[in-house]
Parts: C-alpha cells; sequence; structure tokens
C-alpha cells in the first residue's frame, strides 16, 4: 500500500510488490547484497523522494554520484539500489548499506525505464499510449488530441509541457516528459483512477536519455523539425535521430502505428522511418504532398481567430473540422491530432466535434482588456515558430505588428541570430528583452538577438523600430504603449510559463497577467506619477516638509490610502522612498538613527501606502523600523540595499510598482532620486511629473 509521499509526488494507491531476483533478470543486473525477501514497491532517481519500498535508481552525475545520497534514501525507507560499479563503492562505504542489495548494472539508465515499467505493472500495457514528438505543436497537438479523445467519451490524460492531469484534473509532476520512475508511476497513477487514454508530449531528450523507455506507445504522431536543442544534440541529424527513436525499427520505444505530418523535408524522412520499421504509417499534409493520407484540400478563417477546414482522409472520405486556432500550422496540428486518434481507434466524426473549444494556454492566447488592437501571447521561442506566428498574425491582420522577444540562457546559442532575424522579418517593431537568462549574462543573450536583426538584408526585412529593453515588464509595457488601433502586439517566448528564471533563481512572472497589467494601465496612461524629490543635501527635517507637501498633492489627485478608489475608479498609492540624510542637529550616530526613526514614523502617520528604505547602514534600518513599528505593516514597508535594488524590488516584488496617479516622495544621497526617475520614465514607462514646490 502506497499513500502520496512528500508534496509533490503522486503515487498509486496500490502496487505488486517485485522481488529483487526478478527485476535483476529482466534488467541483466548483478545483484550484491542480500536480496532474499527483498520485495520492491516504487522506484525514484531522488532520494528526497524516497518512500518505504522504493528502488532507489543512483545514476552518475556530472558532478556528483546519486549514490552519494544514499543514507537519505535509507531515511527514507528505500529497500534496494540499481546504480553502476562506482556507485557500489560508494553505497558499499556506508557501514548501514553494507548488506543492502544493490543491482549493479554498467550502464544503470538504460535498464531504468524497464524496471520502472515492471515496478509499476506496466501501466502503458493497459492504456492508450498516444506520443507527440517535434519540434514545434506537440503541446496543442496534445491538446486537440485530448479534446477528440474525451469526445469520444474517454477518459484521457495528458502528459507535457503545461503539465500533467486527467480529465482537465492536474496532477503534479515535473519536466515536459518526466524521468522513467516518475513517468511510469504517474501512468500507474491515471489508470487507477480510471484513464482509458493517454496523450504524452515525447520530447527530443525524454528519447535520448530514456525516460520514455518502458512505454508501449499505441500511435506515434510527429509534428515537424526545425533548429532547436543544438546545445544538446549538436547537429539536426542528431536531433532527428532522437526523434526517430519513436519510430526506427531498432528502438525498444516503436509506436506501433506511426502518424506523420509531411509538409517540410524532415516529415518525409521520419515517414520513411516509420515505414522502414514495418510498422503502419499515415502521413498528414496541408499541402499537395501526403497522397494517401489525411490531407486538406480548403481551408477558411472564420473572423474569430478560428478555421473551418475541409479535410480528406485515407480513405478518400471528406471531413469538415472547425480549428479553434489561426494559422497554416495549426491546420497542421489538428490534423495530426484527428489521424492519430483515428489510428487509436476511435470515431472519427465525434473525435472532430471535439476540436472545437480547445483553448492552448500561451499558445495564440488572446489577452482582452478593451483595447483596440490584438494582444497576444505565444510560447513561439524558436526561430521557425517565431516565423509562423508573425506570418499568422500577418495575414489576420492588416495593421503594424509588434513583437516583445528574447532567448533562453544555457541552451542552444546559434539560435539566438535567427530568433533576431525572424523577428525583423516579419514584425515592424521588434523589442529585444530577456527571456530566461539563467546563468548566462543577459546583455550579451540580447546582442546576440540584436545582431540577427540588424544583419537581415534590407529586401527582406520589415522591422523599421528595434529596440533593446532588458526588463521585460518594461519592454511589454513598451510594445503596449507603441500600439495604434489596428495593430498586434506578440509577446514572444515564455507562453504559459510562470516563471523568470535569472542567476538561479525562479521570479514570478507570467507575461499574460503582465500584458494584461500593461493594456490596463493604458486606459489611465495620461495620469502622471506624481513626484516630489528632495533638494540635493536635504536633511530629515527636509523630508518631513516634503511628506506633509506630498500629503496635499495626494488630496488634490485623490492618490493615498484615504482616498482609495471606488467600483471600477482605480487606486492611486502614495510612496515614500528614503536614503540615509543628514542632520545637523545630531552629533552622533544614536541620535541620527533616533531621527530616522522619527521619519520612518511620520511616513505611516501621515498615511502613506509604501515606504523603502535604502542604505546599508543602521540608521536606515533604524527608518525602516520606525515604520514597521509606527505600523505594524512588516511587508508594507520594505528595506533594501541600494538604489538599483529598490529598482529590482519594484520591478519584481508584487504591489511594489508604482503607477499612473500615484504619488511619490523621494529624499536621500542624489543617486536615488536619479536612479528611480530612470527607471520609471524610460523602463517602466510611466509619465513623471516633477511636483514644483
Amino acid at each position: 500500500m502506497h499513500a502520496d509521499h512528500g508534496s509533490h509526488t503522486v503515487r498509486p494507491r496500490t502496487t505488486e510488490p517485485v522481488g529483487i531476483a526478478e527485476l535483476a533478470q529482466r534488467a541483466g543486473a548483478d545483484v550484491d547484497g542480500l536480496a532474499d525477501g527483498v520485495n520492491v514497491t516504487g522506484a525514484t532517481l531522488r532520494a528526497q523522494s524516497c518512500a518505504p519500498g522504493d528502488l532507489f535508481a543512483a545514476m552518475p552525475g556530472r558532478s556528483r554520484h546519486g549514490a552519494e545520497f544514499v543514507e537519505q534514501a535509507l531515511d527514507a525507507g528505500a529497500v534496494a539500489v540499481l546504480t553502476d560499479e562506482a556507485g557500489l563503492a560508494i553505497v558499499r562505504a556506508v557501514g548501514r548499506a553494507a548488506h543492502l542489495p544493490v543491482l549493479v548494472h554498467p550502464d544503470p539508465r538504460s535498464v531504468l525505464g524497464a524496471l520502472s515499467s515492471r515496478v509499476y505493472g506496466d501501466p502503458s500495457s493497459s492504456l492508450t499510449l498516444i506520443g507527440v514528438t517535434g519540434t514545434s505543436g506537440k503541446t496543442t497537438t496534445s491538446y486537440l488530441a485530448e479534446a477528440a479523445l474525451r469526445a469520444t467519451g474517454a477518459s484521457v490524460g495528458i502528459v507535457g509541457t503545461t503539465g500533467s492531469r486527467l480529465d482537465g484534473e492536474p496532477i503534479p509532476s515535473e519536466l515536459t516528459t518526466p524521468e522513467a520512475p516518475d513517468l511510469q508511476r504517474l501512468l500507474a497513477v491515471m489508470l487507477e483512477r480510471g484513464a482509458d487514454a493517454v496523450v504524452m508530449e515525447v520530447s527530443s531528450h525524454a528519447l535520448s536519455l530514456g525516460r520514455v523507455d518502458g512505454c508501449r506507445f499505441a500511435v506515434g504522431a510527429f509534428t515537424n523539425l526545425s533548429q532547436d536543442h543544438l546545445d544538446y544534440h549538436k547537429t539536426m541529424g542528431e536531433y532527428f535521430a532522437a526523434k526517430a527513436r519513436l519510430f526506427a525499427a531498432d528502438s525498444g520505444v516503436r509506436a506501433e502505428r506511426a502518424v506523420v505530418c509531411v509538409d517540410d523535408e524532415w516529415g518525409s524522412r521520419m515517414a520513411a522511418v516509420a515505414a522502414d520499421s514495418g510498422r503502419s504509417v499515415v502521413t498528414v499534409s496541408t499541402g499537395t504532398g501526403g497522397a494517401g493520407g489525411w490531407r486538406v484540400l480548403a481551408t477558411a478563417p472564420t473572423g474569430q481567430g478560428s478555421q473551418r477546414v475541409r479535410a480528406v482522409d485515407p480513405t478518400g472520405a471528406e471531413h469538415d473540422l472547425l480549428v479553434p486556432l489561426p494559422g497554416a500550422y495549426n491546420v497542421a496540428n489538428a490534423l495530426l491530432a484527428v489521424a492519430a486518434v483515428a489510428e487509436a481507434g476511435v470515431d472519427v466524426d465525434r473525435a472532430i466535434d471535439g476540436l472545437a473549444q480547445v483553448s492552448v494556454p500561451g499558445r495564440v492566447e488572446k489577452i482582452e482588456r478593451g483595447q483596440d488592437f490584438l494582444a497576444v501571447v505565444d510560447y513561439a521561442h524558436k526561430p521557425a515558430a517565431v516565423n509562423a506566428v508573425l506570418a499568422t498574425l500577418a495575414a489576420q491582420s492588416a495593421g503594424r505588428i509588434g513583437v516583445v522577444l528574447g532567448a533562453g540562457g544555457d541552451r542552444d546559442t546559434e539560435k539566438r541570430p535567427l530568433m533576431g532575424e525572424a523577428a525583423a522579418r516579419g514584425a515592424d517593431l521588434v523589442i529585444v528583452t530577456d527571456d530566461n537568462p539563467r546563468n548566462e549574462e543577459p546583455a550579451a543573450i540580447r546582442a546576440a538577438v540584436i545582431a540577427g536583426a540588424d544583419r537581415t538584408p534590407g529586401g527582406e526585412r520589415r522591422a523599421i523600430d528595434v529596440r533593446e529593453i532588458g526588463d521585460r515588464r518594461a519592454a511589454i509595457t513598451a510594445a503596449v504603449e507603441w500600439a495604434e488601433p489596428g495593430d498586434v502586439v506578440l509577446v514572444a517566448g515564455k507562453g504559459h510559463e510562470t516563471g523568470q528564471e535569472i542567476a538561479g533563481v525562479t521570479h514570478p512572472f507570467d507575461d499574460r497577467l503582465v500584458l494584461a497589467d500593461a493594456l490596463d494601465a493604458r486606459t489611465t496612461s495620461s495620469e502622471p506619477l506624481h513626484v516630489l524629490v528632495a533638494d540635493s543635501g536635504a536633511d530629515v527635517a527636509d523630508a518631513k516638509r516634503l511628506l506633509r507637501e506630498m500629503v496635499a498633492v495626494a488630496a488634490e489627485s485623490g492618490a493615498g490610502s484615504q482616498h482609495r478608489g471606488t467600483g471600477d475608479e482605480p487606486v492611486r498609492r502614495t510612496w515614500a522612498v528614503f536614503g540615509e540624510l543628514p542632520d545637523p542637529e545630531c552629533l552622533d550616530d544614536n541620535a541620527r538613527a533616533v531621527a530616522h526613526d522619527g521619519l520612518g514614523r511620520q511616513a505611516v502617520r501621515v498615511a502613506v501606502d509604501k515606504i523603502i528604505a535604502v542604505g546599508q547602514t543602521r540608521i536606515v534600518r533604524a527608518l525602516h523600523q520606525g515604520a514597521v513599528m509606527e505600523g505594524s505593516w512588516g511587508d508594507e514597508a520594505a528595506f533594501v540595499a541600494t538604489p538599483a535594488d529598490a529598482v529590482e524590488h519594484m520591478r519584481t516584488e508584487p504591489g511594489y510598482a508604482p503607477g499612473p496617479g500615484d504619488v511619490a516622495v523621494v529624499a536621500g544621497p542624489d543617486d536615488l532620486a536619479t536612479t528611480l526617475l530612470d527607471y520609471w520614465q524610460n523602463r517602466a514607462g510611466l509619465q513623471v511629473r516633477i511636483v514644483d514646490r
């Protein structure tokens, strides 16, 4: 019996115990240690995720060996280990693991999928498992296939980029395609909960690293291939070969039936690979190719971002589809989804009926806030995908197109200039910003993207305005401010993602929410941010006088906690940003700390909404503590080290971004006001009014 173990690990309620000897025989592994009577009821790669009865798969890593964490796994209940000879030596060096049964294999990762499948009862053999691979379109095709299957009455699971779920209910999981033990456990959970079919995005990493080993695919579907992940696969040939594992004759995960889109050369090559394997192959084409497969006869836009499609199937029968997404590539995705579920044996007409209501997070997702132009978020983060979505939007609109995009750090560097080139060919305005810089220098990534935009030949170039704005929020705001009636603003690259990874830290960031905020702010953008700036050399007494003047300005403009908006009226807030100030009447640091404490308390008493203390001295900390103690506010009063940190706090912390109609007072070292005004005007896109005093 297994209960859920850990906050993110979902397990089947029951699994049949499997003996160590049987697992060793299946893996071709040697057993070291006492294995008699030891049974396994689960498997994991992560020691911290172990549960009682688990097999701990201790893999060699780049910097550390997984076997180094065997004690943590034992503490959590692991009863056996799968590893290599080096791992065995590490395990045996741990006294309490001296007799722990260890399955030893020269390449343990190569057998992990098969072992995990056996541990969890080979769940894919009892499911109709459809695998979707390719560079672009995996998520959309999976959503369309899921909808098509559910329309036939099936209970359907989905595993992919946007997470895992069963019949629309989320199930916690990691990675586009989880690691082999996690995937088999997830499939077992879905089967236990009544799933009939599962649609899975199958990445090239998953295929090459063996994450889907042990899976029995009823149908494999291929979308397309374009440049991506060459940091890992090195060449397009290697990348293609990884994808081909789903179809090739010598592959242990070859699908029983193959459905391949042949709209590009790579698709034709993949169809040949599948045909050579001796399995059934059905082609899909939106053009003139694919004779004998599924083909598009005609398409017509509905005017609502949807398309009517007339298609013919391999028997010659014609079908009408409503594809609720724009673009020729989404016609290909829809036809591929229908062909895949048809190969799985479902009723085609009922499946087609299920497509009409599909909405795919972050895929040509419209953000509507009553604006007079089209605003869209899309996951396009590869050159071909950027080309495709810009071409789709150009076909929909006669207006100008502005695109905000960047490129990810620690990933394929060769595609960065190609991203810029694709943007310059397809958009009038290109704003190059940060995507997920990860552990790279963001400016260097942006420079590579801009270089691609700059090198685009004049005769092929649409862009007349290329800008660099590193702050992604400010970049989105700038694009919204640029747009005129009938234009299009596309925010590309992150789609459904809800975080931005910078220097190893993931900050909350959702393009859809940020774009919505920018659209909302545009409706009140005629209102400026009112700023009262202390003179150079101002002291504590000057700052207190400035606070009193701020109260009068706030009363006139309707800002501040005493003038909250009601109904549809916007809330306008008051701000105080203070650094360390001189005080001629205070001769020592203790007295100056008391004076700054009083300044923080006075800001609270005059009802300032947000107070930010900027500096690294105990005097500035006293200012912050005074505000906290007077108001018991906690997160309403922030303490940061430098003006740059104040900007970062405003940029990333919810509720700390001044907006139109707000009133701010700034007093401190000269660089404080300079830094804040530069951010508000040039990066946050605010109109700033310096209040004359």
